[in-house]
């Protein structure tokens, strides 16, 4: 079972059980702490350019830089560092929005998978998130958003997939007179998912929801059962609560301790287990494991 040292003068950890870890810190500080190929798998939406600063941050956060250059600057330092901690079999999924400045929409999300290629990851899946009834102010002049993109990249052509994972339920076997003539078996998913917001779910949480349905597919296609899901803006705990009810483990990131605090309660109640907090003292190191589930 491998061991990761983490070293608490850039981080805290919030929560920590067998299977999960909550690290409180900005991921371009804690993410160096871990040691290298320790990540089977990483599904992340980071904070948009020009969000909103979440409530109770006093950090300068990723989202919040002046121009674009420094924001995608700031994604790739990330993903130099994912790129890293990745075991040569796993996979980085990035969900990321566009801006429109000016009437002219920026291609965010395309620099930043250009940025990523540049530091060694191959670009294995354009996926487009189909948000039906999500409808944004509109505008006069252009049509109305209604998609995001996600992004599969990978360290190797090798990367691990199981397909089988996230086939669609077989058709139904087609009879002919002498017994079955058909038994397709269940297709691929395309490219274009279609998955409906959850915002409205946790009424309690101002933070916007990742929804499950964008997390299971590529978890369960990349990370082996028993491996180990990252998310370095684990925001609401979406990815860390999937990966594990998918019999994963979890790491999660995030520079908001509101917004760990509301995914350790959501990770308590999928549980049904009391919290084990580590609030460790600032230069103490504690060992986390990241070793296999059995």
């Amino acid at each position: 079972m491998g061991l990761t040292v983490i070293t608490f003068d850039v981080v805290s950890s919030v929560f920590a059980n067998r299977d999960c870890r909550l690290l409180l810190g900005d991921a371009r500080g804690v993410l160096p702490t871990l040691v290298d190929d320790c990540v089977d798998c990483t599904v992340t939406s980071p904070p948009y350019y020009s969000g909103r600063r979440h409530v109770g941050d006093t950090i300068h956060e990723i989202g919040s830089e002046k121009t674009l250059e420094e924001y995608v600057d700031a994604l790739a330092s990330v993903g130099r560092e994912l790129y890293r901690v990745t075991r040569p079999t796993g996979s980085y999924w990035l969900n990321l929005d566009d801006k429109c400045e000016r009437k002219e929409w920026l291609g965010i999300p395309w620099r930043v998978a250009f940025a990523m290629r540049e530091i060694g990851w191959k670009i294995r899946s354009e996926v487009i998130w189909h948000k039906p009834d999500h409808v944004p102010k509109a505008a006069k002049d252009r049509l109305t958003p209604a998609h995001e993109l996600l992004f599969h990249f990978v360290k190797r052509k090798n990367a691990y997939y199981d397909m089988d994972a996230i086939r669609k339920p077989p058709s139904p076997p087609i009879w002919g007179t002498n017994g079955v003539v058909k038994a397709p078996g269940g297709s691929v998913p395309t490219d274009v998912w279609t998955i409906q917001m959850e915002d409205s779910n946790f009424p309690e949480n101002p933070y916007a929801v990742f929804p499950e349905a964008l997390v299971e597919l590529p978890i369960r296609a990349t990370c082996p059962r028993g491996g180990t899901v990252l998310d370095p803006f684990v925001g609401s705990g979406t990815t860390a609560v999937v990966a594990l009810r998918l019999g994963r483990k979890a790491v999660g990131i995030d520079a908001s301790a509101d917004c760990l605090a509301f995914t350790k309660k959501r990770i308590l109640e999928f549980s049904g287990q009391p919290a084990t907090p580590r609030q460790a003292p600032f230069n103490r190191a504690v060992k986390v494991s990241h070793g296999r589930m059995r």
